[in-house]
């Protein structure tokens, strides 16, 4: 997992010219102008960085929220050349970034590879998620790691996942117990499931508790009969991702249900 985890130095992004010009950009991204980001981004902008090594993704992904256009704009930054690999002077990256602010939608559109670097402290954007209770990219991050295209279960069963999910920061602190200590006791509770579910060689996950398997019964039950309120009374955070042994949740049970379409639900759900 080193050339997973671990950051190459020549990533540090050079110190450009023109620092105001960086911002400007950055801010046009955030607020989703790509008209304003096509006239303004150029290769060599795009690929330079601040005084404090930030680059314009690092500038985008340190904002909390952002419309739904900024996602047309960070792709035109990739094509023009955006590190996703890139560290800042804490050796920072854009994903550690977005997971400490919880800007899920930057994180999504970066590479896998570029997720689980550890920055200087030798945390991962899973451990920035967890000390700051940013639920959105630590979900993001752990349900990665169910799907066999990124835990290459077939080659490495349950241990590429198992690794990764159990990394130590330079003071000895996994993910899990840096969340339990900032006060996130839920969110440390949903990552130690995590670490204790059993992804095998086949891709089939097991693990859940007695109590999780029946929750998950539950709650696949009301979303094959197309209960929405039941649905919406029984969805937790917690507990409306319980996978069954193929991956599968009670809310892709009720995407694919037609009598699931109150759109009060959808708008709960989204949420957790």
């Amino acid at each position: 997992l080193t050339e997973l985890t671990q950051p190459d130095p020549s990533n540090r992004a050079s110190v450009g010219d023109s620092p105001a010009d960086l911002q400007t950009l950055a801010n046009d991204v955030i607020q989703g102008d790509f008209d304003q980001v096509r006239r303004l981004a150029t290769r060599q902008l795009v690929t330079s960085a601040d005084a404090a090594r930030r680059t314009v993704l690092m500038w985008v992904a340190d904002a909390p929220e952002t419309p739904v256009h900024t996602e047309k704009c960070i792709l035109y930054l990739f094509e023009l050349g955006a590190n996703p690999r890139a560290a800042d002077s804490n050796g920072d990256t854009a994903a550690h970034l977005a997971a400490r602010s919880n800007h899920l939608r930057l994180l999504t559109l970066l590479s896998f590879d570029a997720k689980w670097l550890q920055n200087d402290n030798g945390a991962t954007p899973l451990m920035e998620a967890a000390r700051t209770g940013s639920w959105k990219c630590a979900k993001h991050l752990l349900h990665l790691l169910r799907q066999d295209r990124f835990n290459e279960c077939k080659e490495h069963g349950n241990s590429k996942r198992s690794e990764l999910l159990g990394l130590k920061d330079r003071q000895g602190r996994t993910a899990s117990e840096l969340a339990r200590l900032s006060g996130h006791s839920e969110l440390a509770s949903y990552i130690e499931r995590e670490m204790r579910l059993v992804v095998d060689a086949l891709g089939e996950i097991s693990g859940l508790t007695a109590q999780e398997e029946a929750d998950r019964k539950e709650l696949r039950r009301l979303a094959e009969a197309g209960d929405s309120a039941g649905l919406r009374r029984a969805a937790t955070c917690d507990g409306c991702d319980l996978p069954d042994e193929l991956g599968r949740t009670a809310l892709m049970w009720a995407a694919q249900n037609s009598s699931c379409g109150d759109e009060a639900l959808w708008e709960q759900l989204v949420q957790l």
